[in-house]
């Protein structure tokens, strides 16, 4: 560990590695994110016109989930880059690629103009977007983790994960006011300005980027000749139990947050005749509340053993999946603003919040942001790509199905992730694995576990 401080929030150098990670991957997250909006409310009748209102639906989710199954591809790459290279310039690839491809979205034609292509078009960049994610997440991770003071180690690996909420913060205010465009405007033209600001947005992530030094963490490792040659193969040959248990880390956060932010918004809009903008609204009230929750508690997980947090925030998702959706199924915003408040706070927020570091101690730091991103990418497949497209096919957005298949896929998610965060106890040691460090508890840090000991 780089500092010699044991309280603050650091020295000047780790202050910018915090910087850096929050604002880069919230540029990351709300290119993202307006997607995924976008996808739920205008995508469908611009670039899916002649499928039919639930089909074209489930094309315009299903171009959603390309991004995920595209994620895999940038664990590879930028996995191994950062594993390599470094955690710095790997970063600042990722988030040059998301703002590119973004952009390039804001300015593509439709379907009216030039038919099947628009989609496939469409297709290609949101799979670009995939690539770019895939590889940014855990770089954001570990470059915060890895250059944390000792008392602030969680707090730090919250960073990336207060940009996703704060990211949708930003994506649900510019997707507020464009929804409230007149319709024709809004499919003329309304639906590009948010995609036209990532090229925007980049150059101001890239700017606090180029501002931050190398992980000293990896420094450390690289000083000391420790670079591994393929760290990618290490992670799948030598530590494949490890993957899997990062990957069902994430299965209730996942399934919940994008039930929530992409699916039900069709349904408060299809079934219960929402306005967009409200349903907008509703979605913004309980992100702003979200984004402080993660705040709160990755300060508390500091003092908390952010294990036992993890596990009563999965408890409390298995729990609340039938009220969810009974305060949903009422039609009344205020119920709606109250569910989605609740699930995202106590649901989300507590998982959210620490899952991060908890998925970085899996993996020493020769091969941590590889396998840090399989975690995160194989995850994404698994949990982020079917939950839109799954609960589409089971309960159509504008039909008379019931609710209870999409609170079985809370419950089934959450049950994953207890097993889970059971195993990931067991699973906190080296490459080697040798018995954990004296004085290490569940969840907690190895950069921490190291500081302590020297």
């Amino acid at each position: 560990m780089a500092s010699t401080q044991q309280n603050g929030f650091g020295n000047k150098q780790q202050k910018r590695a915090f910087i850096a990670s929050l604002v880069g991957t919230t540029v990351e997250w709300f290119d993202f994110f307006i997607y995924a909006t976008a996808a739920s409310l205008v995508f469908s009748t611009i670039f899916f016109p002649d499928f039919g209102s639930n089909v074209g639906l489930l094309a315009s989710f299903a171009t959603l989930g390309v991004a995920f199954l595209a994620r895999p591809v940038g664990a590879f790459i930028f996995g191994h880059l950062g594993d390599r290279l470094g955690r710095r310039s790997t970063l600042i690839a990722t988030l040059t690629l998301m703002g590119v491809s973004t952009g390039l979205i804001g300015v593509l034609p439709t379907w009216a103009e030039i038919g099947i292509w628009a989609p496939v078009l469409l297709t290609i960049l949101r799979f670009i977007q995939g690539v770019a994610v895939g590889g940014e997440w855990s770089g954001a991770v570990l470059m915060s983790v890895e250059n944390a003071p000792k008392s602030r180690a969680r707090f730090y690996g919250s960073a990336p994960q207060i940009a996703s909420p704060l990211a949708l913060v930003l994506a649900t205010i510019v997707m507020y006011f464009v929804a409230r465009l007149p319709g024709d405007q809004l499919l003329a033209w309304g639906w590009r300005i948010p995609f036209l600001a990532g090229f925007v947005l980049v150059i101001i992530g890239m700017v606090i980027r180029l501002g931050v030094q190398e992980s000293s963490e990896f420094q450390e490792v690289k000083e000391a000749g420790e670079v591994k040659g393929n760290p990618i193969a290490t992670v799948i040959k030598r530590m494949p139990v490890r993957v899997l248990v990062g990957i069902g880390l994430q299965a209730s956060v996942i399934v919940l947050f994008y039930l929530i932010t992409t699916y039900m918004l069709s349904m408060a809009t299809e079934r219960h005749g929402l306005e967009r903008s409200d349903t907008l609204m509703i979605l913004l009230i309980a992100a702003m509340v979200d984004l402080m929750a993660i705040v709160v508690v990755g300060i508390l997980a500091d003092k908390i053993n952010p294990w036992k947090i993890f596990m009563v925030g999965v408890a409390f998702t298995l729990l609340f999946a039938v009220p969810l959706f009974f305060l949903f199924d009422t039609g009344n915003g205020v119920l709606m603003t109250l569910a989605f408040t609740f699930a995202l706070v106590l649901g989300h927020a507590s998982v959210y919040a620490v899952v991060s570091s908890m998925t970085s101690d899996l993996f020493p730091t020769e091969v941590r942001y590889s396998g840090v991103a399989l975690c995160s990418a194989f995850a994404g497949v698994a949990w982020a790509a079917t939950t839109p497209l799954l609960a589409a096919a089971l309960v159509p957005a504008g039909g008379t199905a019931h609710w209870w298949p999409l609170a079985g896929m809370i419950v089934l998610a959450s049950v994953i992730s207890l097993l889970s965060g059971l195993a990931a106890r067991k699973h906190t040691t080296d490459v080697e694995g040798e018995p954990k460090p004296a004085g290490i508890v569940p969840g907690q840090s190895q950069a921490a576990v190291r500081a302590n000991a020297g």
